[in-house]
């Protein structure tokens, strides 16, 4: 097992990579290596993955990541025997692990060695153990926990030595005459890095050994300047040195050693972080010329293309990621694979993401697929692909045919758009049967998260079919939990996937793009001024040789260029563009101020439409941006246009104030509602012109579009994309004048906003009760019965689910008496059910049976259409109390009929009733039964990847395993099964499934852990009233108390008549009996004539 700290968190099992699990599971890890061999306490633990603010379970997480963590890294391990690897000691774990086991030690020790070599004069062996110890590293320390406090002291200690070896790598490739190599690194090292003195000597000594005595004193000078200018100090004695000897023409520095090779400290140290998994240098995205075999300098990334595509030959597929800075040519070279991937008869599906929020969902994909299927239309690309083609509909509406489609089945929103990517890959794999692909997906940094979903989904099952899929991204710093972290994660554990990162040319290659541009060779220093100026930025130095060009270059001398060069181009690309732009006649500039706001592409229907300039005006202003090289004709739809590189597009935008910005965003707004109506594709589009359009027009022109655009997401599963839709339309909507208009828009959006947080977190969620609150209380003042009838029972299924059963019953009847008053069965059945379970959850068996009585006689035959149709939860629930009133027969046909009624439904349905098959399997205690109905609702939610119903399954599966006699293996599933049920919000039955896990503990013979669990259990009771386990839960007490060592036989005693006091309370024979029957075994010697004995008569 190899452990890997130098880059993201990584466990490798014989090379392959482990999935470790969320981001707080993996902290755990990244603690305990950080300090490997050494107890890490429990206490330090918790406040390192939640600070000041753990929650009440904080511990029992903490035991559940171990117990995973156990599980992934030591799979053999036998029930029952120890861990090895990560070990239980007091007062916390110790991680076990060899010296060559985690990368940083091994880099630690090579970086050492090679410091040792270099002092003994050995510079070849010396460079050659450096380099790999440098190889080592992958990015920064932990990098994918890169905020958390405990990661900041590791990563500064490890950095400096990455530095030191560095530098000690470099003087030994100076010692080995390798000066001209290293002068680019030292250079850029040193400004990085400009106050390391052993870095400037080594730059100064490279430069020397160059030829480049007078560069090499000129840095020293500077260097000087700067350490008086801000720390007000002088160079140390070696750099003094090193400059006199350079001044003198010391033949000493000819040799193999310089005044700054002594000094360095042993130690080591990892490769700059930007250069780390890069292949070579880069480049451009747009505008450098390629050479007959591509784009300059990228041979090395075009060979890893090349292999990619041969592979797809014997049906091999792969993942290549390519980043880089803006410009730095992510966009040529995907071109450029796409050219010989046509070239050697491979397909291609080119999908872009556009920068501004106005695509829609899924958008890159749509381009892919319309262009493998034909635009998307049915005919011979798509025939054959059956029912995956169907479920496409979300991205392609066109493709089950363009007439009216099926209804879908009825499923939660997370396995529908599990659906769309299971159908998209089936799709994909179905188009690569016959023939080879290549699926480009342009800008990923801006795609949407429905977008991310579906590529995460995608890298699974690349590696054995004929697809290559090329991906290019900025590289900004990301943080957790973002739609392109959380995906290149996820692709990082895809097998296999290559990784080229573009940096800028080297000075040589930048010489190769400007002879290009003037048919002969430049000037060398010429060369190496534009490239220190642009960084080696492709798109930057075309835009500087544009700037030269404008300014009488190439007729000038090499001289005047450069001191054009050195006087005239700004320091950033974007000013730059700005210059050139300037130069624009004012027609053409106002043209692409339009064209910048419309977005990176445009039409030249809503650019003439918006600037009121005739057809011949309007075309020629466009032609002008077109031979200026800032934008770019679409060759497959004429009047279509798109800029060259999103760069010019932004420095365009930014220069246009916010006020003009919205005036501009509204009429771009009215002309495409002008000329494109409904059209489903730019429904997002509109939306975010007349968001931003919203301070000069109004948020009453602007919340119509935006809240169409949220219901378009909802349509297509974009789910994020439609909360941040349906927040956007409450804002707009909150600077509006209260009307009964504006206040029926808001209902509508708080009740979509409440449900849509409940589909994607659970019924508990506390930002939904919110919504649905603020949805009754404007449906109170709207005087709309049904809407507050809808609001209150979404109030009430938060209220439930949090086991707030006071604010749940006062709902419920709330509810009921809207119904009766309305006279609507529906209403009625839902009011009734509603009741029932609140009045079940509190122990009030009789009048909850009442209620779930009426709602059956209320409610019609099960419709599968529905997404949980109530007469199925009705004889759910009813099951569930006719159990514990002890009519055990009545309840299994109850159930029995509910799985049969459920199984032409929805797979939600099916699966829930299941579950609740289960769980009454589990209350009757019967193992087997339970164990059957949860193994086959865990088996649906995997089929159809449903988040909801998994979670009580997997409990109840866990604890029938733990009484049929596995409970070591049982009981950490079944905590962390809990933990997870409650961290989504769930409070219901978690007391209960607490029980069960005491039960689990009692049958491992752990008491004290049974009755510590029965306690919380119990406190749980008395502040939520949720009651209906109560007595089981005094009766778990009693076999606990009686289990202790010495045994503690009167409270036992006691708690057995609280038992049986509960059941006869509420009704429940089947609990009386069961604590009747337990006081004969812990008690015998009880007065079975007492009112306070657990006898089974009532």
């Amino acid at each position: 097992m190899q452990f890997d700290v130098l880059g993201p968190l990584q466990v490798l099992d014989a090379g392959r990579p482990l999935t470790l699990g969320r981001p707080k599971q993996r902290a755990v890890l990244a603690i305990l290596l950080l300090d490997a061999g050494t107890v890490v306490p429990l206490d330090r633990l918790v406040e390192e993955l939640w600070g000041l603010h753990a929650p009440p379970q904080a511990l029992a997480s903490v035991q559940a990541y171990v117990s995973h963590l156990r599980r992934l890294l030591e799979p053999q391990r036998l029930p029952g025997a120890p861990a090895t690897v990560i070990v239980n000691q007091a007062p916390g774990y110790r991680l076990v692990v060899g010296p060559d086991d985690v990368d940083a030690a091994r880099f630690e020790a090579l970086a050492r060695t090679g410091h040792d070599l270099l002092q003994q004069g050995e510079a070849p062996r010396a460079a050659e153990t450096l380099q790999t110890a440098l190889g080592l590293w992958r990015g920064p320390v932990l990098a994918d926990l890169a905020d958390a406090p405990f990661v900041q002291a590791e990563r500064a200690r490890l950095e400096d030595l990455r530095l030191t070896a560095l530098e000690d790598r470099l003087t030994a490739d100076l010692r080995t005459g390798r000066h001209a190599r290293i002068v680019a690194e030292l250079e850029q090292l040193t400004g990085e890095h400009p106050f390391r003195e052993r870095l400037q000597g080594l730059r100064m000594a490279a430069l020397y050994r160059c030829g480049r005595q007078a560069e090499a004193l000129q840095s020293y000078q500077q260097f000087r300047a700067q350490l008086r200018e801000e720390l007000g100090l002088d160079p140390g004695q070696a750099l003094r040195d090193l400059e006199r000897d350079i001044l003198c023409q010391d033949p000493r520095l000819d040799g193999t050693a310089t005044a700054t090779d002594s000094g360095s400290t042993p130690a080591p140290a990892p490769v700059p972080t930007q250069v780390v998994a890069r292949t070579a240098v880069e480049a451009a995205d747009v505008g450098a010329p390629a050479a007959p075999g591509g784009p300059v300098g990228r041979e090395a990334q075009l060979r890893v293309v090349d292999e990619a595509l041969a592979g797809t030959a014997t049906g091999r597929g792969r993942i290549i990621l390519v980043a880089g800075e803006p410009g730095i040519g992510k966009t040529r070279l995907a071109e450029e694979a796409a050219r010989r991937a046509r070239a050697s008869g491979v397909a291609v599906g080119w999908g872009r993401s556009d920068q501004d929020a106005g695509a829609p969902p899924f958008w890159p994909w749509t381009q892919v697929f319309r262009a493998l299927l034909g635009d998307g239309t049915p005919g011979a690309a798509g025939a054959g692909l059956g029912s995956s083609a169907v479920e496409l509909a979300p991205i392609l509406p066109k493709l089950a045919g363009g007439g009216p489609r099926p209804p879908a089945p009825v499923i939660d929103p997370e396995a529908a758009r599990f659906r769309v990517c299971e159908a998209a890959t089936a799709v994909l794999r179905g188009l690569a049967s016959g023939r080879r692909l290549l699926v480009v997906l342009d800008d990923l940094q801006w795609a949407d998260a429905a977008s991310h979903r579906l590529l995460s989904h995608l890298a699974t099952t690349v590696a054995d079919a004929p697809v290559v899929v090329l991906v290019t991204y900025r590289d900004p710093d990301l943080d957790a939990g973002e739609p392109l972290a959380d995906t290149l994660a996820e692709l990082a554990r895809a097998v296999p996937v290559d990784r080229l990162e573009l940096a800028g040319l080297e000075v040589a290659d930048v010489a190769r793009v400007m002879a290009s541009h003037i048919g002969t060779d430049p000037d060398d220093e010429l060369a190496r001024l534009v490239g220190d100026r642009t960084g080696g930025n492709p798109f930057f130095v075309i835009e500087v040789l544009r700037l030269l060009a404008a300014n009488g270059w190439p007729e000038r001398t090499a001289g005047e260029a450069a001191a054009l060069v050195a006087q005239q181009v700004p320091a950033g690309v974007r000013d730059v563009l700005r210059r050139r732009l300037g130069r624009l006649p004012d027609q053409t500039h106002t043209v692409l101020l339009v064209a910048a706001v419309i977005g990176q592409e445009f039409d030249l229907d809503a650019v003439r439409a918006v600037t009121g300039l005739d057809d011949d005006d309007a075309l020629a202003a466009v032609e002008l941006t077109v031979s200026a090289g800032l934008v770019v004709e679409d060759p497959a739809t004429v009047g279509r246009f798109r800029f060259a590189h999103a760069l010019i597009r932004e420095a365009i935008y930014g220069e246009i104030s916010r006020a003009r910005r919205a005036r501009l965003h509204a009429r771009v707004g009215q002309a495409l509602v002008d000329h494109r109506g409904e059209d489903v594709d730019s429904v997002l589009q509109l939306a975010q012109h007349w968001w931003l359009a919203a301070p000069v027009v109004g948020a009453e022109r602007a919340v119509p579009h935006v809240i169409a655009a949220a219901e378009r997401c909802l349509d297509t599963l974009a789910h994020e994309e439609a909360e941040r839709q349906l927040r956007r339309s409450l804002d707009l909507l909150a600077t509006m004048p209260s009307t009964p208009g504006r206040a029926a828009s808001e209902l509508h959006v708080q009740m979509r906003l409440g449900t849509l947080l409940v589909q994607l977190h659970g019924s508990g969620c506390e930002h939904a009760w919110v919504q649905f609150s603020r949805a009754r209380e404007l449906a109170d003042d709207l005087g709309d019965g049904s809407a507050v009838l809808a609001a209150s029972r979404s109030l009430y299924e938060v209220a439930f689910a949090r086991a707030d059963h006071s604010a749940a019953a006062a709902l419920a009847e709330g509810m009921l008496d809207i119904a009766r008053s309305s006279d609507d069965p529906a209403a009625l059945v839902v009011s009734h059910l509603s009741l029932g379970r609140t009045l079940w959850s509190q122990g009030r068996l009789t009048a909850a049976r009442d209620h779930l009585e009426q709602g059956l006689q209320v409610a019609g035959p099960v419709d599968g259409r529905e997404f949980l149709p109530p007469r199925i939860v009705l004889q759910l629930q009813l099951a569930a109390v006719l159990t514990s009133l002890d009519e055990p027969d009545a309840g299994i046909e109850l159930l029995a009929t509910a799985v049969r009624d459920s199984r032409g439904g929805s797979p939600f349905a099916q699966a829930l009733t299941l579950t609740g098959a289960a769980l009454v399997s589990a209350m009757r205690r019967d193992p087997p039964a339970a164990r059957r109905w949860a193994t086959e609702t865990l088996e649906l939610v995997e089929r159809w990847n449903l988040p909801w119903p998994a979670g009580y399954a997997a409990v109840v599966l866990s604890w029938a395993r733990a009484i049929e006699g596995d409970p070591v293996d049982a009981i950490p599933a079944l905590r962390g099964h809990l933990a997870r049920t409650e961290a989504g919000g769930t409070q219901h039955l978690v007391g209960w499934g607490l029980g069960l896990l005491a039960e689990a503990h009692l049958r491992n013979d752990q008491p004290v852990e049974a009755l510590h669990l029965l306690d919380d259990a119990l406190a749980r009771v008395a502040r939520t009233g949720e009651r209906s386990y109560e007595s089981e839960l005094h009766r778990l007490r009693a076999l606990s108390l009686a289990a202790l060592a010495p045994p503690r036989s009167e409270e036992a005693r006691s708690a057995l008549r609280q038992a049986a006091a509960v059941a006869r309370e509420q009704g429940s024979a089947m609990l009386l009996r069961r604590a009747a029957e337990t006081c004969r075994t812990v008690a015998p010697d009880g007065h079975s004539g007492s009112r306070d004995h657990p006898d089974p008569q009532p």
